[in-house]
């Protein structure tokens, strides 16, 4: 049984995507990828519960919860535009797919998040700086 609980604790995959993206060591990208992975099946199973086969998480129409999934979303479909990669994976999560692509589509959200492309370009800014930061910053044990 999906429960509010587990839907708040599912976006903790977050910090491992800010995680996989500054990082230099392709063993911890690919592990903060393989934490995102599995957050996002999550979300996939706690849609399809709650949903119920509607088109939002509050039904019929977007509610509370799909307000608060946007910003997720948002940065997801920038991510897989900078990198080329591929997170909201139809093959994987379908039905988040769907929703993320209606939500996405709605004219009011349309009118109220920025564009993906700023989105991207935002995030690749904030990546080359917390890479320079990462790289200057020593560890003294």
């Amino acid at each position: 049984m999906i429960t509010l609980k587990k839907i708040c604790s599912v976006p903790r995959w977050f910090p491992a995507l800010k995680a996989a993206a500054i990082t230099k060591s392709e063993e911890a990208k690919e592990k903060g990828m393989k934490e995102v992975e599995e957050g996002l099946l999550q979300l996939e199973e706690a849609f399809v519960s709650i949903s119920k086969g509607k088109p939002f998480f509050g039904g019929e129409a977007i509610g509370f919860m799909d307000i608060c999934l946007r910003s997720f979303v948002g940065i997801l479909k920038a991510r897989e535009k900078l990198k080329g990669e591929k997170l909201l994976d139809e093959t994987k999560v379908p039905s988040l797919c769907k929703w993320a692509d209606r939500f996405l589509s709605d004219d009011t959200v349309k009118n109220m998040v920025p564009e993906i492309d700023k989105v991207a370009e935002f995030l690749g800014e904030l990546e080359v700086r917390a890479q320079s930061a990462v790289s200057r910053t020593f560890f003294f044990f």
